[in-house]
């Protein structure tokens, strides 16, 4: 169980997520097509989905989101149930370093989701480690 609030300002929400998202939903019924083999084929492990979402990037220039944009983002997808959030490039912008810095401090990752965020690195330092986990 965790708390959501709809806006930054307003009290929190309770929110009831399952601890396996993947059992929210049947696996589909494979076709058998005797002249084809693929239709046929299921993969049996849950995949790892590891959202892009907020990095804003250079399609975004004109209007990038907001600190409280981004928050209420975040939020969203771990009410999805979404465990690997890549959050920002910190170094790109005060808006960027604000908002991984507020995550963090205001505890709103959970134990289980982990927070990727992008690094320039130099080929010296390129075994610096580039995801971040937050934990007290």
């Amino acid at each position: 169980m965790s708390s959501v609030s709809p806006h930054l300002s307003d009290p929190p929400l309770t929110i009831h997520s399952s601890a396996d998202p993947s059992q929210k939903y049947k696996a589909y019924t494979p076709l058998k097509l005797d002249d084809r083999q693929w239709p046929s084929q299921t993969y049996g492990k849950v995949p790892i989905w590891l959202s892009t979402d907020l990095r804003d990037g250079n399609q975004a220039l004109a209007n990038p989101m907001t600190i409280e944009q981004k928050t209420l983002f975040f939020r969203q997808l771990v009410k999805c149930g979404v465990k690997q959030i890549e959050v920002a490039y910190p170094a790109a912008s005060d808006t960027d370093f604000s908002f991984v810095r507020g995550l963090v401090e205001n505890n709103e990752v959970p134990a289980d989701v982990w927070l990727q965020v992008r690094s320039c690195v130099s080929e010296d330092y390129i075994t610096l480690q580039c995801s971040m986990i937050c934990r007290s």
